[in-house]
């Protein structure tokens, strides 16, 4: 009888894994908080969309 070892294929690691993993040891940053910058001159709050943030691509 032949024993060989073959190895072992393992699914890539998703970040809900990964947190869950490193939970109580390290601090993992999944999102960042919405931070308004008040230093910037203020744009006017109007229009139907003056609530949505969009990022930058």
């Amino acid at each position: 009888m032949e024993t060989t070892e073959k190895p072992v294929a393992r699914r890539p690691e998703t970040g809900w894994s990964k947190a869950r993993r490193l939970r109580g040891k390290a601090a993992l940053r999944t999102c960042l908080p919405a931070v308004e910058d008040r230093a910037a001159p203020t744009a006017a709050r109007s229009g139907p969309e003056w609530n949505i943030v969009r990022g930058e691509d």
